[in-house]
């Protein structure tokens, strides 16, 4: 390079630079590693009648006041995708809760930037934040340079934005400000759902404030609740109930109770009828007080009319007539109810039979005093759970006053002794008795409501509490903290459950994780008992080698053995690099959950089924590596971070060739392990490791080499061989046919399925209930399976019509099953493998297992190695079976009883084609997933065994898929009878389903039956072929348009003259011509 090249370089260098640096600051702001974001927090673009009422509300992720120099907010025009209006906002800060409004004069409280009205356009448009040094201006293309956050939006259903969406927000369409959502104005808010992912929702308009992030959808749709009562000490205070349910409805044949919990007898009832607000709500009070109110009390009732001490405010569905004062409070027709207390430490008992049982809400003297009522905080499924409500100011027609996620801070503390109690009903009384602690130091109004992601953990002989608290103010937020401190300080012995703890800071080891420790291997020759294992949440498949070089199979399945689906908050996935012991991805599971089996998937977009976390093809390493699974509820795992036991659960590390090492990683992870190996010797198809010889976490001799099955059990060979291409279940003993009655015994019969002729001697029948992995009775069965490969046992006081019983069982063996379990399961178990301890080993010695449940209303999921539960309703005719049937993926079946014979099983010969279309407020709710369509499944048999009761379970519908389209969602499948009579009342149900509007909710979302799909099918093809004309008619418009204005060109030339040079030049042309 010559002397004037290199000056001329040396020139340009700072210029190059100030220019690079000015467009690394466009294209990546994140860079500045700002702590915090101004994100777009609600929008008001389109209002009824003059949009004068127009706003955008922004938030600053810091929730305090914050300076917005470098931040622009541009206006997106769909049609030309250019910028309409752009506003710089340097200069301007948001206030102190970190909100900053822009929009018309006329909003309330006064945006900090006005807009002169109807200025935000309606839609398909967009409006985004940058930030940085670019030059926005008006007129500009759309760009996603030094984008912060932008929303696209729209004002009706057939709108498209493609461009705007494909550079603003891909993958996410834009969002509907839908005007019949409510009588009145409303906006889209931005709010977190349970992935912790941020999406926009219609609702009503709350400039300047925080959004009230209600699910609207199911508010708009849901049954009525309690929303808000008022209990007053003097006369002359408002007292009031408020309701909430369906918005601008007509709500009827409802009634209004109060109940003494001294006597559990009614004082009061007044039938309720009237119409809900545009929010919901309607408000029941005196009708002589200032506030207008809905539906008055009756004229002679007195004042004040709800009691202080224990007492309960209930809604009926029904008359006033049936509900006579003096008579006992009930639960038939119970909507919701709210049980309260304004005495300390009072008996609940009376009134359990309102609250199902849950902790009583308490209102401490002081707070009486204070101008406060109780708020339901929760919507609104939860229904009869006085840990939903808060104290907070009245509000009567309007939006509770709750506590917020923006006041909260993080909190836990040590029971020291308290024992294991994770996962135990005794959580909802230690957060009961948290807040009245607190309330004791502060006299703040402190509840349950203001516990959110409460959790208990164990830690040897200790328990740790954790939850999030929240205030309704940063003041209350101030003597919230102040209270804790000093409840900690109390070092106070708490008893609950007939247990003590007593509470510590913390415990002697890390008090945010699950402690499990590490399996070491035992001397030969010596022998260990085991306790009861503790079910923990395992990493379960790791396939991270595939064939050839697609590697977009690879996947993580993870099974809880417990009662599922398990949410898996707080749960970190962590992969580790061999090379350098560094973390090379980590996955967040917080916001998911396992699949109603305890499955959950973390892979490439190529597994079938479709994983719940995608991950980028080639991304898990094939070896020599690691896969952990973490718990903790302070802790936070990177990417790069250093290898760490903090918080483990379980653990493998795997390699793809024989000479590579792990020490570190073993180590740490797995220690005195040796490495897995994921040989692909093993089959020319795709392999993986599989846990197969127990449920221990950390024990890599729990995993072998098998075939893959991603969201299925695992193909493990069967105990006692050494192949592992046999599927497992290949046993000789299977359990055919459990008869079941409804009495204190519950077993009618139990038959077996096996080779005719083979001998059951060494086999027994082990009986469980609830989670207890130890059986509470045994029977070893003694006989032969007969010609027919049949074997029953039957009791004693029972008979069978035309055969005697295989074997007969004393009683009082199987009674032993108590009415209060939820969960009950029979297995067959093989003599051959002993139990340790008084516990099965588990997955080792059972042959075949059947989990079921009595109680319809029990959680569905599954009882870990005792396998899927099976809901066996009480509704049809006893005795009923579980029968095993080929045509069930769930394996059993309930039908009548047929001890000894072919089982009834659903049948496809005897089969309803199902359409039934339901309503929903927004098809983007709806996605295809295992959980939504066992939710859909569920709701579908509940609602055929609520009209046939005969004996209907998950088994009988078949295909089960849906569409949607326009908020209609179609069902489609069939649904599979047992018989041509019961095949008659399934097309009977299916005839009636769209002629009572009823009301469902499937994982919080509403659906509501109210339409025929002939009526449904007819609208969407009329809209569709409307929509068909309006682009027909465009297009023969657009033509004779341009026919007409050819027409008018020809003839403007035909009548105008010709140019007199023109017509010279054609006379000369002709000469020519001629010569």
């Amino acid at each position: 390079m010559g002397p004037v090249q290199l000056a001329a370089a040396l020139w340009f260098m700072p210029v190059l630079v100030g220019e690079a640096a000015s467009q690394n600051l466009i294209r990546n702001p994140t860079e500045q590693k700002q702590e915090h974001l101004l994100l777009i927090s609600e929008v008001n673009a389109d209002n009824p009648g003059d949009d004068t009422s127009e706003y955008v509300e922004l938030y600053h992720t810091s929730g305090r006041q914050a300076p917005l120099d470098g931040y622009h907010l541009v206006f997106y025009n769909g049609n030309g995708n250019v910028a309409y209006r752009v506003k710089d906002l340097t200069g301007f800060s948001t206030d102190s809760h970190g909100f900053f409004l822009v929009g018309s004069a006329t909003v309330t409280p006064r945006p900090s930037v006005i807009l002169p009205k109807n200025t935000i356009q309606n839609g398909p448009d967009a409006i985004a934040v940058y930030f940085g040094r670019g030059l926005f201006s008006e007129g500009m293309r759309v760009t996603s340079e030094g984008l912060v956050d932008a929303l696209v939006h729209k004002s009706k259903n057939s709108d498209r934005a493609d461009d705007l969406v494909n550079t603003l927000t891909p993958g996410v369409d834009p969002y509907l400000e839908d005007p019949l959502f409510r009588t009145l104005d409303e906006s889209l808010e931005r709010c977190q759902g349970r992935d912790s992912h941020w999406f926009f929702q219609v609702a009503s308009p709350t400039p300047g404030s925080e959004n009230h992030c209600v699910p609207f959808a199911q508010l708009n749709a849901s049954m009525v609740l309690i929303s808000e009562v008022r209990v007053v000490s003097s006369p002359g205070e408002f007292e009031f109930v408020e309701l909430q349910g369906p918005s601008s409805t007509d709500l009827k044949d409802l009634v209004l109770v109060l109940v003494a919990g001294s006597d559990q007898k009614i004082y009061f009832a007044m039938e309720v009828a009237g119409r809900t607000s545009p929010d919901g709500l309607l408000l029941i009070g005196p009708g002589q007080a200032e506030t207008q109110v809905d539906v008055p009390f009756p004229p002679n009732s007195s004042i004040p009319l709800l009691k202080a001490g224990l007492n309960a405010v209930a809604l009926y569905m029904g008359v006033n007539s049936s509900f006579a004062s003096g008579s006992v409070a009930s639960t038939p027709n119970l909507l919701d109810a709210l049980v309260y207390t304004t005495v300390e430490n009072t008996d609940s008992e009376p009134l359990d039979i309102l609250s199902a049982g849950r902790p009583v809400f308490y209102r401490s003297e002081r707070s009486q005093q204070s101008n406060s009522s109780m708020n339901r905080c929760v919507c609104c499924s939860t229904t009869r759970d006085p840990s939903v409500y808060a104290l907070g100011k009245p509000t009567p027609r309007h939006f509770n006053d709750c506590p917020k996620k923006r006041f909260s801070q993080e909190i836990s503390f040590c029971l020291q002794g308290a024992g294991c109690l994770q996962n135990s009903p005794e959580q909802h009384f230690i957060v009961m008795f948290l807040a009245q602690a607190l309330e004791k130091q502060c006299s703040c109004g402190v509840s349950p409501a203001h516990f959110r992601d409460a959790a208990v953990a164990c830690q040897g002989p200790d328990l740790v509490f954790s939850a999030l608290l929240m205030a309704r103010s940063a003041e209350q937020l101030t003597s919230l903290r102040q209270a804790f401190s000093l409840f900690l300080e109390t070092k106070e012995v708490v008893g609950f459950g007939g247990r003590n703890g007593t509470v510590a800071t913390s415990c002697s080891r890390d008090t945010s994780v699950t402690e499990v420790l590490p399996a070491t291997p035992e001397k030969p020759g010596t022998t260990k008992t085991s306790p009861t294992p503790q079910v923990e949440l395992l990493i379960n498949e790791v396939n991270p080698d595939n064939p050839g070089a697609r590697e977009d199979t690879e996947y993580v399945e993870l099974f809880y053995p417990g009662l599922v689906p398990f949410d898996l908050r707080n749960y970190w996935l962590v992969l580790y690099n061999g090379k350098n012991n560094l973390a090379y991805k980590v996955v967040n599971l917080t916001g998911h959950h396992t699949d109603d089996r305890g499955y959950f998937l973390v892979g490439s977009d190529g597994v079938t089924p479709k994983p719940s976390i995608v991950l980028p093809p080639n991304t898990i390493q094939n070896g020599v590596d690691a896969v952990a699974l973490y718990h903790s509820t302070t802790s936070s795992y990177q990417t790069n971070m250093v290898l760490t036991d903090k918080g483990l659960v379980d653990a493998v590390v795997y390699k793809s060739r024989g000479s590579e090492k792990a020490d570190r990683l073993l180590a740490v992870l797995a220690p005195g392990q040796s490495v897995l190996y994921e040989d692909d010797s093993h089959s020319s198809q795709d392999e993986s490791l599989s846990r197969c010889h127990s449920l221990r976490p950390r024990h890599h001799d729990s995993f072998q080499v098998t075939a893959i099955t991603p969201f299925q059990e695992n193909a493990c060979p069967p105990p006692g061989s050494s192949s592992t291409e046999d599927v497992a279940h290949n046993h000789s003993v299977l359990i055919n046919e459990v008869g079941l009655t409804n009495s204190s015994a519950p077993y009618h019969f139990i038959e077996l399925k096996g080779t005719p002729g083979a001998s059951l001697n060494g086999y027994s029948l082990e009986f469980f209930s609830s989670q207890d992995h130890k059986p509470y009775a045994s029977i070893p069965t003694k006989g032969t399976f007969g010609g027919d490969g049949l074997f029953v046992l039957l009791s004693e006081q029972q008979s069978r019509p035309g055969k005697a019983p295989d074997q007969l069982v004393m009683p009082s063996v199987w009674r032993d099953l108590s009415a209060q379990q939820q969960f009950h399961a029979v297995a067959v178990a093989s003599h051959a493998l002993q139990t340790h301890n008084g516990t099965l080993a588990t997955g080792q010695s059972l042959e075949d297992v059947v989990a079921f449940t009595l109680k319809p209303s029990a959680s569905q999921g599954h009882l870990g190695f005792l396998g899927p539960i099976h809901v066996v309703s009480g509704t049809g005719k006893w005795p009923v079976s579980l029968s095993r049937c080929s045509s069930c993926t769930t394996t059993f079946a309930v039908s009548e009883a047929t001890p000894g014979s072919e089982n009834s099983c659903p049948q496809e010969s005897f089969s309803v084609v199902l359409g039934i279309c339901l309503q929903t407020p927004n098809c983007s709710m709806w996605s295809q997933t295992p959980l939504i369509l066992a939710g859909l499944q569920k709701v579908l048999v509940d609602s055929v065994e609520e009209e046939c009761s005969c004996g209907v379970s998950m088994c009988y519908l078949q295909g089960l898929n849906f569409t949607c389209f326009n908020s209609i969602l179609k069902l489609s499948g069939q649904l599979w009878a047992r018989s041509p009579k019961q095949l008659q009342g399934f097309t009977k149900w299916q005839d009636d389903f769209a002629k009572s509007p009823r009301l469902f909710v499937v994982d919080g979302k509403p659906l509501r039956s109210s339409l025929s799909c002939s009526v449904s099918d007819r609208m969407v093809q009329s809209e569709a072929s409307f929509q068909t004309w309006e682009i027909a008619l465009a297009v023969l418009g657009s033509i004779l348009l341009a026919l007409l204005l050819t027409g008018a060109a020809l003839y403007f030339i035909k009548r105008k003259p010709q140019n007199y040079v023109t017509i010279e030049m054609n006379d000369r042309c002709e000469i020519m011509s001629g010569v």
